[in-house]
């Protein structure tokens, strides 16, 4: 099946692509192959049973030892190159005693001159954390909350259904909770929604369990690991206290969930601190956007109702969309796209954004938009944006209006004073009263953190929550 591709990739190795403008040929290859386990496993030849022995491809653990101790730390042997080709030359003269978890040899290493299957395999976030960890302690933990009766099941679905979504937060919103999920031992549900739903559970009943109550401790650590996990940026320090929290829910887990055994997953998790060393932000290998392309081909079937040559229907009519779709002058969207654009008088805005807006305007009126589309990532009026750190907090700033200057997007952009709730795992952005309103205008490169963020009113609270990490830096 996967000779065509092998073939392709075996003569960009060995002959390259010629490039006119360059006038030779550039060679390459494979840096990763991205996958949910049971793929990544298939593919590179280890066992694809997580219930054997040796269910790790990144290390010897076992399941026993994997109860016991973490991977953070370098408590197992990690699989290396060399000594997996000799549990692979073992394995083919039928003379060896362990196998320790190889079935057999990996497809693209066996034609690709520079691949190989320990090190090309990343793990993927969404089928660890957000379809793997996430609703497993998830559906734990509710479950010892709805007990001290905190709140109740229909409490939490009430609130998830009127919660106020927000921009992509109403796409992503996550569906009630089935009242079977403590006797299944998880929530269910796809990556979004409960990605979505552990970001947002402090705002959804943070208020109505004490603090430093176990089970929530739990969950609050766990979405301090997703978010971390959900980083596009690391450093050095951030990677070691990536695995400080990774370590820390380790034993408050076991400390809350003493009968409760470890998954694989949970395992996988613990190797992220050194995954990312080796591959850089995981986020940017895993499978979310292969799993949204399925819905194409899941809708194609539903439409034609024709099952006697589901791959050969799956793949002309997939041909035949892109086709199409390459043929649109439309298709590739430039990079930078705007709603109804509106003419503004500078003398309009904040007086404390005037002077310097016309020290880069050429006339005295600009552009303004409500909402912009900036290398795919939008930003719209009401939405926060992260410009620096103060006092070693981020510091965050709404958007009030998308300025056009000179072909240039700035952002105009009201102050706001940030404090951190240790209880929500969140931020609280609140004006300064004595200082008054104060206005800034940002580009897109002035900002420390390229992606929005939403707000919400609890209570008379205004309460952001993160998608991602944000490091900072006085």
């Amino acid at each position: 099946m996967l000779s065509p591709l092998l073939n392709d990739l075996k003569t960009l190795e060995e002959v390259g692509v010629y490039i006119e403008t360059l006038g030779e040929c550039l060679k390459g290859t494979v840096y990763s192959v991205v996958a949910d386990n049971l793929a990544a496993h298939g593919l590179a030849g280890f066992n694809e049973s997580f219930r054997s022995t040796y269910f790790c491809r990144f290390c010897h653990a076992t399941q026993t030892e994997m109860q016991t101790e973490n991977a953070v730390t370098g408590n197992y042997v990690m699989r290396t190159k060399d000594a997996h080709d000799n549990l692979v030359q073992e394995l083919q003269n039928d003379d060896i005693e362990e196998n320790y978890g190889v079935k057999n040899t990996c497809v693209l290493s066996d034609h690709l001159s520079f691949f190989h299957p320990v090190t090309g395999f990343p793990p993927d976030l969404l089928h660890d954390l957000f379809e793997g960890v996430v609703p497993v302690e998830l559906a734990h933990c509710l479950k010892g909350l709805i007990s001290k009766r905190y709140f109740t099941l229909e409490d939490l679905n009430r609130a998830i259904l009127r919660f106020p979504y927000q921009h992509s937060d109403k796409v992503d919103r996550p569906h009630p909770i089935p009242s079977n999920f403590a006797r299944r031992g998880t929530i269910g549900g796809n990556g979004h929604e409960n990605h979505a739903l552990l970001r947002l559970l402090p705002l959804l009943i943070g208020s109505k369990v004490p603090e430093r109550d176990a089970f929530w401790e739990v969950l609050m650590d766990l979405k301090d690991v997703v978010q971390l996990a959900m980083s596009h940026t690391f450093s050095d320090e951030t990677i070691q206290y990536m695995a400080c929290k990774i370590l820390d829910h380790r034993q408050l887990f076991q400390e809350v969930f003493p009968n409760v055994r470890f998954r694989p997953k949970h395992h996988y998790i613990e190797h992220y601190p050194h995954l990312i060393k080796c591959f850089g932000p995981l986020v940017h290998l895993w499978t979310m956007r292969f799993e949204g392309k399925h819905k194409v081909f899941k809708k194609i079937i539903h439409d034609t109702h024709n099952y006697k040559n589901v791959l050969k229907t799956l793949a002309e009519r997939h041909q035949s969309m892109m086709a199409f779709y390459l043929s649109s002058s439309k298709f590739f969207k430039p990079p930078v796209q705007t709603s109804k654009m509106e003419s503004l008088y500078i003398s309009s805005l904040p007086a404390d954004t005037q002077s310097f807006i016309s020290g880069i305007a050429d006339s005295d009126t600009i552009y303004a938009t409500k909402k912009v589309t900036i290398n795919g990532t939008n930003f719209a009026i009401g939405m926060f944006v992260c410009t620096g750190a103060y006092a070693a907090l981020p510091e965050f700033k709404e958007i009030l209006n998308v300025l056009l200057i000179r072909n240039n997007i700035y952002f105009l952009l009201k102050d706001y004073d940030t404090y951190y709730v240790e209880h929500l795992r969140s931020y609280e952005v609140a004006e300064n009263q004595q200082r008054g309103v104060r206005h800034s205008v940002k580009s897109l490169c002035q900002l420390s953190d390229h992606m929005p963020h939403f707000a919400y009113k609890i209570a008379t609270e205004l309460i952001l929550t993160t998608n991602h990490f944000i490091p900072v830096s006085d």
